[in-house]
């Protein structure tokens, strides 16, 4: 554990953008006003240097970057004694890339805004931390690996036709490509999806926040809004009663009622086979002659009436009678109107209720707009900003829905869709396969590539319970007076019950998350921290500072001198391998500490004192009026 105080203006932003930008060797495309930038003010010296070293696998590694500021450039040399020496590029093992990589890098040299990114929806580091720290790429390169074999197969078989070959196998690479552009083309639309949408619901909320202080173009405004609420809901009521009218064919128009009427009398007239029902000798016994042409007399009615139960067990009877009557009844007209004039008169209330709800919009919008006029430049930059919010957004909606669609013809040149490019690519395989003749190395390709993806997601999804579960049992202990509990992770944290925390909660949540990810995976690295416990109570800070120990084996902080009580005791209560640092600078204000220096332990050049030990780490206290 290494605690380095340094007071505001002695560079804490600058050490930790400086150990980023060595690690993860970004700073050869800086230009040349970056570069100069952090040159310190007043010093003439053409060079400045910055140097990491690291223990990797217990293996010394170190990666210096070094600044030119008269040529506005910035170079790097490695040394790694396990693998040639020195380098002069910024040149790490081939294994530890993917760590110092920039977004990797966030993982584990953060402050409180990359905590706050992980509660953010509109983020996806919790997800990407997870992928990272746990090594489910181990799986994407098992994927790899598989595809690179079986192309250097097929390139080891021979060809039947090398021209057919060729072509296909450009077609492959070229599909394979146009895929990972489409991939990468979704991700960024899905996440402009995602910050539109929160961007034009805070801009939604400064507006309405805004125009609430009108007065009676206000209460106009107010009043058109309630009125624009029953016409939504008149709306929604008047459809439903249409639609359930228009579910009557009889109602759509007069010809369906006319034709089930004839059907019943058809029915009434037809020919009935030997055993048939009830209804039709009932029927029978009203006419005035007998089916026979005869006259029907008493005599006949009683005995008809007597014979036909004989008939009655017959099923096709109540299908008969059952058909005759609903027609009866759905063609009866009512007291009032018929199913015609029911259709009819929904309909018109339908149109009504449209008009309505359209004139209550277009009022709600006009007094909108007159509110803006009425206001001031900020607010209707505001509305122009959330005009061009809802466009994008829009626009970002449309794309990833023709990426995600499985409609696209299979003609296109350049699909979009990727279920299209998927089913191209692996029929170019399959071609290539029976071409070459490893069609059964294919299979088996297609079915590790298979299993590799499943297991990612099932990892993925039993990491995530896994780490919810250890969260949510420290959290319980390091916000035991303000509880937060973790509901699921999706991109980003979703907390219960509430959409985010108070500052102290969110940096809580996100060392806690991030520890226990750290912890998770095979892999172990340092948590680089700039005010660890800045924004948090006393109580917050003993807890989180008596929890790290456990979290992580090595833990780096740049601190200032308020953040000290309650975190400081309880991490050297917790563990007894501290290192205290405290830097200054060289200021006039800082001139009286130069005599009271500790006899060992102190480091200094022209600029700056480094201190080491624990009681002038506890003692320090300068203001920023005294460091300037």
């Amino acid at each position: 554990m290494t605690l380095l105080q340094m007071p505001n203006g002695t560079g804490k932003t600058t050490t930790l953008e400086m150990l980023i930008a060595t690690l993860s060797g970004v700073a050869t495309s800086w230009d040349e006003k970056m570069v100069r930038g952090y040159r310190r003010k007043g010093d003439d010296r053409d060079l400045g240097t910055f140097v990491v070293s690291l223990l990797v696998d217990g293996r010394p590694l170190s990666i210096e970057l070094v600044l030119d500021f008269e040529m506005g450039t910035a170079r790097y040399r490695t040394t790694n004694p396990g693998s040639g020496g020195v380098v002069q590029s910024w040149a790490p093992p081939p294994l530890v890339r993917r760590f110092l990589a920039r977004e990797f890098l966030g993982l584990f040299v953060f402050n409180g805004e990359f905590a706050a990114r992980l509660l953010d929806e509109r983020q996806t580091a919790a997800d990407d931390a997870i992928d990272a720290l746990c090594q489910l790429y181990l799986l994407d390169e098992v994927e790899d690996f598989v595809e690179q074999e079986w192309s250097r197969r097929t390139k080891q078989a021979g060809a039947k036709s090398d021209g057919a070959l060729t072509r296909l196998r450009t077609q492959l690479a070229n599909m394979t490509a146009r895929r990972g552009i489409i991939v990468q083309a979704r991700a960024k639309a899905e996440g402009q999806v995602r910050d539109t949408a929160a961007d034009m619901a805070d801009l939604s909320a400064k507006i309405e926040e805004r125009l609430g202080t009108g007065r009676s173009t206000r209460e106009q405004f107010n009043e058109a809004k309630i009125e624009m609420t029953r016409t939504d809901g008149a709306l929604v009521v008047a459809a439903g009663n249409a639609m359930q009218a228009l579910r009557q064919p009889l109602a759509v128009h007069p010809s369906f009622a006319a034709s089930l009427i004839a059907l019943k009398d058809n029915l009434d007239n037809l020919r009935l086979p030997e055993n048939t029902s009830a209804q039709f000798f009932n029927e029978l016994l009203d006419e005035d002659e007998c089916i026979c042409g005869r006259e029907m007399t008493p005599g006949a009615k009683h005995e008809i009436g007597i014979r036909s139960l004989r008939y009655l067990d017959a099923s096709e009877s109540g299908v008969i009678n059952a058909i005759k009557q609903d027609i009866g009844d759905f063609t009866a007209s009512s007291e009032t109107q018929s199913p015609a004039e029911s259709l009819a008169g929904a309909i018109a209330q339908l149109g009504g209720a449209r008009r309505d709800q359209k004139m209550a919009r277009q009022t709600v919008l006009a007094l909108q707009q007159k509110l803006i006029d009425e206001g001031d430049e900020e607010l209707r930059a505001w509305q122009q900003q959330l005009d061009k919010q809802t466009k994008l957004n829009a626009e970002c909606a449309r794309l990833v829905q023709e990426i995600d669609a499985d409609d696209e013809k299979d003609g296109a040149s350049d699909p979009c869709s990727l279920k299209l490019i998927d089913k191209k690519v692996k029929d170019f395989g399959s071609k290539i396969s029976e071409i070459t003749e490893t069609v059964t190395l294919r299979k088996q390709t297609d079915v590790v590539k298979g299993i590799m993806a499943r297991t990612k997601e099932l990892a993925r999804l039993k990491i995530k319970a896994e780490l919810i579960a250890l969260s949510n049992s420290r959290l319980e202990k390091v916000l035991a007076n303000d509880p937060l509990t973790i509901a699921r992770i999706d991109r980003s944290i979703r907390l219960e019950g509430q959409g985010t925390g108070s500052t102290a909660q969110v940096l809580a949540a996100g060392y806690v998350f991030l520890m226990s990810a750290l912890r998770r995976g095979n892999n172990d690295f340092p948590l680089v921290v700039d005010s660890p416990a800045n924004p948090m109570d006393m109580g917050r800070r003993r807890r989180v500072g008596a929890l790290i120990p456990e979290l992580c084996s090595q833990f780096v902080a740049f601190t200032i001198n308020t953040e000290l009580p309650g975190f400081v005791p309880a991490l050297a209560g917790a563990t007894d391998e501290i290192r205290y640092l405290t830097m200054f600078r060289k200021t006039p204000g800082t001139a009286r500490l130069l005599p009271s220096l500790p006899t060992t332990g102190v480091t200094q050049n022209d600029h700056s004192v480094v201190v080491e030990g624990s009681d002038y780490f506890m003692s320090f206290d300068v203001t920023d009026e005294e460091d300037e």
